[in-house]
């Protein structure tokens, strides 16, 4: 498919995004901020047992409000989960069973169904002026922008992950103001937040709508030292990252809180906050606390998630509640909320919370909760939990594949008030309890279609390189490499928090030129020549450091290097002598978002224009760790 990045919709926008005045009725009706974390787990925050990473503002919100300690989101990863946050409604009622996979590879129709009406839609036609601040993942065609979906405004990417500190690291998946290319960012978290801010103070005179969601703390795993600074006792590179992310979220929240306070309007917003899906831990170690299972499975760590509500002066303060819920339960919450009747033919899945958390109400929100993911599902009513999650014995070749059929055969039957980890399997000793939920569950699954697309795997060779996301991998991962040669971004050697030694044989015939780089203006480094002389560039959150041999390279044939020590000292040595040293402030942080490339650089490290190629004979160079 070819990447539709929209750059004309405004004009043919602009009919359409007629807003109404405000009236004094406005006054009345609740602002709504809803807040969703990205591959956040179960366990992580204060407010959820984790006394490791502190998160104030994001806890203050359960002390001033309701958690939920089995809130739930009916996809187990992004965009199913965000289809139906969205819409209120299942979204395998509508085909989006999955993810699409990168932009340049994703089915044409991957995208949340034009057939459905999302929460934007709603409260823009009921007077909201309403803004999306950070990710989508509901689709790249321009039918399905933002902007065309409910939203007066926009600022973030249309993909399903991005580089936080590299505006430019994916061509096909930019950062967009509206439908126009950001071209530089200081840091994805931070700037989601601010926009926010900017759109609220903008917006403070009428009732708003606000959906802010962030991409932290999905992966890339990348902070700026602001934040690591702040955890420097956690000594494992991955562990540290990670809390450095979730500082950052909570800074955003707590500045968003701040504006919404310091304008008066604490008691008329609304806030959800909550995750998309459970924490993937071996990929950025979020943990899911004493759940079974992760991202991606329909176990309780995949699906159940931090769930919180706060209005101040409506809804209690500092309440746990053990009653299960959905994030389906958002749209119908917020809909009752700003008095907008909710109509039978919209049919939502989701129910209106607000008697249950006014006490209006003493039952639960609803009777059964379902899942369906590929192969795996989920079924929960009351304690007892239905479930074939990843690597259950009734699970038949790929998940996601088109021949993967759900069904309930060989499914699991847990009691989670006596079995939260799902150790236990019941089914033998409870049959007429697994006979009652299979039914159930099959009933539900005779209501779905067929997924609308199946993911589609982000091609080998064509991904994550220089050049944005154009370059292709033409070698081995491992080396020797010559000019020419590229490796993308999954290829590139892993250097993140790792020493290393470049070496290379040149015999230039031009005074500059790049030798290897690997990286962008985020996190990478470069060995290349500048006015005839050995230079290594070293990015580490977005820090330059810059390191020079006094003199130019001699005529002729040399062999290279270039040192980062595991304590940040670099050393550059032309055939056997060392030329230059100095210190950087430490390792790379995090993989770098772009690949690697030998004998040019498309996506500047150092202080060169691109591509800077190098110009004579470039043979064996090599990348090894010490």
């Amino acid at each position: 498919m070819k990447p539709a990045i929209p750059t004309l919709l405004l004009a043919a926008l602009a009919s359409a995004a007629l807003i109404a005045a405000p009236t004094p009725a406005d006054a009345k009706r609740p602002n709504i901020l809803l807040i969703l974390a990205d591959d956040l787990g179960y366990g992580e925050l204060g407010c959820q047992g984790n006394p490791e990473i502190p998160t104030p503002h994001i806890d203050s919100l359960a002390n001033h409000g309701v958690r939920f300690t089995s809130g739930y989101v009916s996809g187990p990863y992004c965009s199913p989960t965000r289809a139906a946050l969205m819409t209120g409604r299942y979204q395998q009622r509508y085909g989006h069973e999955f993810n699409g996979g990168p932009a340049q590879n994703a089915s044409a129709v991957f995208g949340l169904s034009l057939k459905e009406t999302t929460l934007g839609d709603r409260l823009k036609a009921a007077g909201y002026a309403t803004g999306w601040f950070g990710k989508s993942h509901l689709g790249y065609e321009p039918q399905f922008h933002p902007l065309r979906r409910g939203f007066d405004e926009y600022f973030g990417f249309l993909g399903g992950a991005h580089s936080y500190l590299d505006a430019a690291s994916d061509s096909n998946n930019p950062i967009l103001r509206g439908t126009n290319r950001v071209t530089t960012i200081d840091y994805t978290t931070d700037a989601f937040g601010r926009e926010a801010v900017s759109f609220i103070e903008r917006h403070k005179d009428r009732p708003w709508f606000v959906y802010l969601p962030f991409n932290a703390v999905h992966g890339p795993l990348e902070a700026t030292e602001k934040y690591l600074s702040r955890f420097p006792n956690l000594k494992e590179p991955k562990r540290r990252a990670f809390a450095a992310m979730l500082s950052a979220m909570d800074d955003a929240v707590g500045t968003v809180l701040a504006k919404i306070r310091q304008l008066g309007l604490e008691e008329n917003t609304l806030v959800f906050f909550l995750s998309d899906n459970g924490g993937p831990t071996a990929q950025t170690t979020s943990g899911n606390g004493p759940l079974r299972g992760f991202k991606a499975q329909t176990w309780e760590g995949g699906i159940r998630v931090p769930w919180i509500v706060q209005w101040k002066g409506h809804i209690p303060a500092g309440k746990v509640e053990h009653r299960p819920v959905i994030q389906l339960d958002i749209h119908p919450t917020a809909l009752a909320a700003a008095g907008i009747p909710i109509r039978p033919e919209w049919k939502l899945d989701g129910a209106d919370l607000l008697p249950y958390l006014l006490g209006q109400k003493t039952g639960t929100p609803h009777e059964i909760l379902y899942w369906r993911f590929g192969q795996q599902i989920a079924l929960r009513k009351g304690d007892w939990k239905l479930v074939k999650g990843a690597g259950s014995a009734g699970l038949t070749g790929g998940n996601r594949s088109a021949d993967a059929k759900a069904s309930t055969d060989g499914a699991e039957l847990y009691n989670l008030a006596q079995d939260l980890g799902e150790k236990t399997d019941l089914a033998d000793k409870a049959p007429d309890k697994l006979k009652e939920l299979t039914a159930a569950w099959n009933v539900w699954n005779s209501e779905l279609v067929d997924p609308a697309w199946r993911p589609a795997a982000a091609p080998r060779r064509t991904t994550g390189g220089r050049g944005e996301n154009a370059l292709a991998s033409n070698a081995s991962r491992n080396g020797p490499w010559q000019a020419g040669d590229t490796l993308n971004r999954a290829d590139a050697p892993q250097v993140a928090n790792r020493p290393f030694i470049v070496t290379a044989q040149v015999a230039p015939a031009a005074p500059n030129g790049v030798i290897l780089a690997q990286g962008g203006t985020a996190n990478g480094y470069a060995l290349y020549l500048k006015n005839g002389r050995l230079t290594f560039a070293v990015r580490i959150a977005r820090q330059l450091t810059t390191v020079t041999a006094t003199n130019p390279l001699e005529p002729g044939r040399s062999t290279v290097e270039a040192r980062l020590a595991a304590d940040g000292r670099i050393s550059l040595s032309v055939s056997g002598r060392q030329v230059a040293e100095g210190r950087a402030p430490g390792l790379i942080p995090s993989q770098p978002a772009r690949g690697l490339s030998v004998g040019s650089d498309g996506g500047p490290v150092g202080d060169y224009p691109a591509p800077n190629r190098f110009a004579g004979t470039l043979q064996d160079v090599t990348l090894r760790f010490p």
